[in-house]
């Protein structure tokens, strides 16, 4: 019997062609989308649950809480780790991480620039890493060990045995290889090329004891059975303690799940939205296919009229024909995911360089191969249900005395469907155009400074000690306006602290206000604007010793007027006030633009230089900096960045976002249009002598398509009436997770109105001119 309902299927297949190809097209495209989504998703929820403790570890996050609002961070104190371990029986194990990027790796001859990993020996205890060589146990017990994967035995010592030879780090601190473990999986949050002992720091003379300082990452193994809410409550008790009296911030701890640490961001949102939204788009591009699918079956239902009402009078029962049916669409959703499969390997590379990852799809994979089962079967099963059990339902007496079966009630569905599958697809236009906005408003927004023709090189080796040296030199070179040197970039200043007090405070003001440290000339580096006062300046000697600079937004805090020459605090330092800089964004738009502080900075304090040049001759200008480098500091290679594109790179996540989403937007709407060319196609077929008719009595060809796309556009307006209020709402949350947002204008909404009707438009008037343009004797004849 299923031989026969297989033979039956195969004939209708390749009966009605054109109905075919575009079900299977229709189909195959919108498997392939979701397949490639699914695959990523997969990948992303994957991230950390290889580990076999993973649901035991937790990253401590706090919550201070100041006057002037909450701030949440990932950063704590460098001895917490430790203390909570000796002090704490329900914390099993722990371990200290920080990061060290651009440090100078160097083996004989062999110099590269790689970021370094720092942690306590606990990682390898409580982390599942596979040890090529060395002992998981006692890899960082020393000081000067290192740890490196086989990726890096390959780059620095091909053809050798690693272990116990010597790198040297910023050719100042040698550390022996102790340990090789393989390649780090791509899913792992805590991937390194090299790590070394969390204690290192304390070798370079960083004050690894206080409790004062919030900078590195900590993360606890809490013991068999105990739960975070037990363990959160004696943390907190335990920072109170250690903290200053006078403090009058008080603060919240939380532990934050190693399984959710990569897709959530502990500040809300995360890279869960990106998941939340694709898969969305997933759902919504199936969706569709299906709707083509179910529209086009049900509307071609006159066509196998006079098949089911001869199956039944022969014997056949509603339920074998409704499976003769889901036959029928299980075939077609078979040869479509045979197609969608191909699809996927052909596409998969460009979609990594899309998705920036590393993607694989294998054929042959056992859980690839149940992916493709199992979206054959779902779509199968949800394109096919209603048209089986509709089609099956056809009285026999009925469809043997009248050409046409069709019902109202098919056709107010088929209406129906047509009005959800263009929801959908204005919500994606509409989507589409929003994500784009806010990329480019991110991209573009003034910050108020200046990064265009601005480089930036991390001052490495001698630097720092010969930075006024080589800022004498380099500023000898024409091209170049302006040198400075900063501890951060300036988009990324993330430094903070409470404590501040100033000339006539009310003594309830307590504020967390953001700082960081810049040298002479920064001001002019960065085109800095003032509404009050001035930068720092070499003409005035106490600038360096007690003057401060502060933003608009610190003024208005303060609550001060005529500011230049007042007095601000903290702790042992005091300063005056000698210049008040218009507000710039010294954070990403992510944040707010709060309350901060500029110190002039010393040479301890120093991480990076920045360098204005003229336009036009950069290459000139940075091989002259190239030569002043390679004479002031010979032992570090010479490496540098424009600005504006390190601050570019700050929003790739949300690039690539709405590069995705303009891209399977567009495959949805062309699926949807698929669906709506093979119901124009068939209106027109089932309408042919009456275009016929109305022809020989004079119709023009514009009449007869207007005919034929009225009844299609009232549906797409529909669309767009459910459609625009929906988008609006749910993009007005979405863009919650933005401080500084674009508009929901209404011109958005205008565009994708137009755009969805110019669409349908196009779509239905190629079949529509068609049928008009058929001679009319041709077309009643064949009636």
């Amino acid at each position: 019997m299923i031989k026969n309902y297989l033979l039956t299927a195969f004939r209708s297949l390749l009966r009605y062609k054109g109905y075919s190809f575009i079900n299977i097209a229709g189909l195959a495209i919108g498997m392939a989308c979701s397949i490639l989504i699914m695959v990523w998703v997969a990948h992303e929820l994957s991230y950390d649950r290889f580990n076999e403790k993973s649901d035991r570890l937790y990253r401590l996050v706090q919550t201070q809480y100041y006057s002037s609002g909450p701030l949440t961070t990932t950063c704590m104190p460098g001895p917490i780790a430790g203390d909570l371990i000796e002090q704490y029986p329900d914390i099993e194990d722990g371990f200290m991480f920080y990061y060290m990027p651009g440090t100078v790796v160097n083996y004989g001859e062999k110099n590269f620039n790689e970021d370094i990993r720092m942690a306590d020996p606990g990682l390898f205890r409580i982390l599942d890493f596979e040890f090529i060589s060395g002992d998981p146990e006692t890899a960082l017990d020393d000081v000067s060990s290192i740890v490196i994967t086989r990726e890096m035995v390959e780059k620095y010592f091909p053809g050798e045995d690693p272990m116990g030879k010597l790198l040297r780090l910023n050719n100042d601190h040698s550390f022996k290889v102790t340990a090789v473990v393989e390649n780090i999986r791509k899913n792992s949050s805590f991937r390194f090329d090299f790590c070394i002992p969390f204690m290192f720091l304390e070798e370079v003379g960083r004050d690894m004891n206080s409790y004062g300082w919030n900078t590195y990452y900590s993360y606890i193994l809490l013991a068999d059975g105990i739960t975070e809410e037990a363990v959160e409550n004696k943390i907190i008790k335990h920072i109170e303690a250690q903290g200053d009296e006078e403090d009058e911030s008080s603060i919240d701890l939380w532990l934050h799940p190693l399984d959710k640490m990569h897709l959530y961001d502990v500040r809300g949102g995360g890279l869960i939205d990106q998941v939340y939204i694709l898969s969305a788009i997933a759902v919504f591009i199936l969706l569709i296919a299906c709707i083509n699918f179910m529209n086009l079956a049900t509307a071609r239902s006159s066509k196998r009229a006079r098949e089911i009402g001869l199956r039944k009078v022969v014997g056949a029962n509603r339920g074998k024909i409704t499976f003769q049916f889901l036959i029928d669409s299980m075939l077609l959703s078979f040869i479509a995911i045979i197609f969608s499969a191909i699809m996927v390997v052909l596409v998969m590379p460009a979609f990594n360089r899309l998705a920036d990852s590393e993607l694989t799809f294998n054929l042959l994979n056992p859980a690839n191969l149940l992916i493709l089962i199992g979206v054959g079967l779902f779509t199968g099963l949800l394109a096919g249900i209603y048209p089986a059990v509709f089609l099956s339902s056809f009285d026999p007496i009925k469809v043997l005395k009248i050409s046409n079966s069709g019902t109202r009630g098919s056709l107010l569905f088929r209406k129906a469907l047509v009005v959800f599958q263009f929801t959908l697809s204005v919500i994606l236009i509409i989507a589409t155009i929003v994500i784009i906005r806010q990329q480019h408003y991110m991209q573009e927004k003034d910050l108020g400074i200046s990064m265009e023709n601005v480089i930036y090189i991390e001052m490495e080796g001698n630097v720092k000690d010969n930075y006024h040296v080589m800022k004498a030199e380099l500023m000898q070179e024409p091209s170049i306006l302006a040198v400075t040197r900063a501890n951060t970039l300036p988009f990324w200043m993330g430094s903070n602290g409470g404590g501040f007090d100033w000339q006539d405070r009310d003594v309830d003001n307590d504020v967390l206000v953001g700082f960081a440290y810049a040298g002479y000339d920064y001001d002019n580096v960065l085109d800095m604007n003032f509404t009050d006062g001035r930068f720092y300046d070499q003409a005035y000697a106490t600038d360096t010793s007690d003057g401060i600079v502060i933003n608009e937004s610190m003024l208005q805090m303060m609550n001060m007027k005529d500011p230049i020459g007042k007095w601000l605090a903290n702790g042992d330092m005091r300063w005056k006030i000698i210049g008040v800089m218009s507000d710039f964004h010294f954070l990403p738009l992510n944040y707010e633009i709060s309350p901060f502080i500029m110190a002039f900075t010393s040479t301890d304090e120093t991480g990076t230089m920045m360098i204005r040049i003229a336009g036009g001759n950069s290459k000139e200008t940075i091989a002259y900096v190239e030569d002043v480098w390679t004479r002031v500091n010979p032992a570090f290679p010479f490496n540098y960045d424009f600005l504006d594109k390190e601050y570019q790179q700050l929003y790739e996540s949300e690039n690539r976002l709405g590069k995705i989403f303009t891209y399977f937007a567009f495959l949805a709407i062309f699926i949807s249009c698929l669906g709506l060319l093979g119901l124009a196609s068939f209106m027109a077929e089932q309408r042919t002598r009456e275009i016929g008719i109305r022809k020989t009595f004079g119709a023009p060809v514009g009449t007869i398509v207007m005919m034929m796309s009225k009844d299609f556009a009232r549906l797409v307006i529909i669309a767009n009436i459910i459609a625009i209020p929906l988008a609006w709402y749910l993009l007005k949350e979405w863009l919650t997770n933005y401080s500084y947002t674009t508009r929901l204008s209404a011109d958005i909404f205008i565009y994708a109105f137009l755009l969805s009707i110019l669409i349908a438009w196009i779509t239905i008037s190629f079949q529509a001119v068609k049928a008009a343009l058929m001679n009319p004797v041709e077309a009643i004849k064949s009636e």
